[in-house]
C-alpha cells in the first residue's frame, strides 16, 4: 500500500475524479494488495460452495446411497443475520477510519506548527550573535518530522535522511543514539531557543509550538500502540467467516450451480471491506509520511528564501524613521497640543501586545 501513498495535487485530483477511473481500477485489481490479502478466506468459502454443489448434484442423480441427505438449510436465518453482519463490518470500518483521520490531523498539525515555528525563528531571532543558533534551529526543525516518521515506521532510512538535512555526522549520531529521537530533537530545540536573545513573550510563543509537537507525538504513539479492541476484531472476523461457510447451504436450493459464484462474490465483497478496515486501523503505513516530510523540508527552505528576499527589499527602501532604530520619535497633532513619543514599551497583557505612550510633553 505504500506505493500508492502520495500527497495529492491538481494532477492527482484530476486523475482521481476521471470518468475512466473504473477501467483503471479494474486493470490493477489483480495487483491490489487488498485483493491478495482476501484471497485465502474467499477461496476457502468458494471451495466449500463448490463441494456443496457437487455433493448435492451427486445425491440428486442417485450416484450416492439413497440414505445420504441433501446438504441444505433454510435461507431465513441468513436473511435475518445479514443486517447484523453488515453493522459489524460498518462499525469496524468506521472506527478504523476515525483512527486514520486522527493520525492525518496530527501530522497536519505538525506541518502547520513546523511552518509557524520556522516563521517565528526567522522573524524574531535577529541578533548577529544568534546566527549559528538560527541555522541550527532550522536544521533540527526539518529533522523533527523525519524522526517522527521513523518513529512510526520501520523504514531504517533515517541516517540517510538526517545526513541530507543536517550535513553533520556528529549531530546525526547524537539523534540516532537517543532512546526517543523525536523527544530528543524537541529537547534540543528548547535548549537552543533558551540561548537565543529574544523577548520572554517571543520565547513563550515558540515554546507553545514545541509543546504542540509533543502533543502530536503522543497522539501518534497512542494510535499506534492501542488498536481497536482485539475482541471486536476477532468477533467480526469469526462471524464473517462462519457466515460464509454456511452460506452455500442456504443458496443451493435457489441458486444451484451458481452457488459457488454467488458465494465468491459475497465473500470477496465483505472480506474486502473488512480488510480495508484492518488496513487503515494502523494508518502510518499508508499515509504519505515521506512526502509530508519532504514538503516540510521544502516549506522551511521557502520561508528562508522569502525571509531573505523581504529583508533585502525593505533594507533597500528609504523610510523615515527606520524600523530597526532603537529610538523612535513620532509627532502627532492633537488640536493645539503636540505629543512627542520618545520611546515605546512593549508589554504583554492577557496575551495582547500593547504600547504605552510615555514622556508626553505639551
Amino acid at each position: 500500500m505504500r506505493g500508492i501513498a502520495t500527497v495529492y495535487g491538481h494532477a492527482e485530483w484530476a486523475k482521481h475524479k476521471s470518468s475512466w477511473r473504473h477501467a483503471r481500477h479494474m486493470k490493477t485489481i489483480l495487483s491490489s494488495p487488498v485483493v491478495v490479502a482476501i484471497g485465502p478466506p474467499a477461496v476457502v468459502c468458494t471451495l466449500i460452495a463448490v463441494f456443496v454443489s457437487v455433493f448435492n448434484h451427486e445425491v440428486s442423480e442417485g450416484h450416492l446411497p439413497h440414505w445420504v441427505p441433501l446438504l441444505h438449510v433454510a435461507p431465513l436465518p441468513f436473511s435475518l443475520t445479514s443486517a447484523v453482519l453488515s453493522l459489524l463490518i460498518v462499525f469496524r470500518t468506521n472506527s478504523s477510519y476515525n483512527r486514520y483521520d486522527e493520525a492525518r490531523r496530527a501530522w497536519g498539525s505538525t506541518t502547520n506548527r513546523i511552518r509557524d515555528l520556522s516563521r517565528q525563528v526567522l522573524s524574531w531571532i535577529q541578533k548577529p550573535a544568534d546566527l549559528h543558533n538560527l541555522h541550527c534551529l532550522l536544521r533540527h526543525i526539518k529533522a523533527f518530522s523525519y524522526c517522527l516518521k521513523d518513529h512510526m515506521l520501520e523504514a531504517n532510512l533515517l541516517r540517510e535522511e538526517l545526513l541530507e538535512v543536517l550535513n553533520d555526522p556528529q549531530e546525526v549520531d547524537s539523534i540516532l543514539g537517543s532512546d526517543h529521537r523525536p523527544n530528543y530533537v524537541l529537547q534540543l530545540l528548547a535548549h537552543i531557543l533558551k540561548q537565543c536573545h529574544v523577548s520572554e513573550w517571543e520565547r513563550l510563543s515558540m515554546d507553545r509550538n514545541i509543546t504542540q509537537f509533543h502533543d502530536n507525538v503522543g497522539a501518534c504513539e497512542r494510535i499506534f500502540k492501542t488498536p481497536i479492541p482485539v475482541a471486536y476484531t476477532r468477533l467480526t472476523s469469526r462471524v464473517l467467516f462462519i457466515w460464509h461457510i454456511f452460506l452455500p447451504f442456504a443458496l443451493i436450493d435457489s441458486c444451484g450451480w451458481l452457488t459457488a459464484p454467488a458465494t465468491f462474490l459475497s465473500a470477496a465483497a465483505l472480506f474486502y471491506i473488512e480488510e480495508v478496515g484492518v488496513l487503515i486501523e494502523e494508518p502510518f503505513s499508508i499515509l504519505p509520511l515521506l512526502a509530508i516530510c519532504d514538503s516540510n523540508f521544502s516549506s522551511i527552505d521557502g520561508l528562508l528564501t522569502a525571509h531573505l528576499a523581504i529583508r533585502k527589499l525593505f533594507c533597500t527602501q528609504p523610510r523615515e524613521p527606520t524600523a530597526c532604530e532603537d529610538h523612535v520619535v513620532v509627532t502627532v497633532l492633537e488640536g493645539s497640543r503636540s505629543c512627542t513619543l520618545d520611546r515605546a514599551i512593549r508589554e504583554q497583557d492577557t496575551g495582547v501586545n500593547t504600547f504605552k505612550r510615555v514622556n508626553s510633553v505639551s
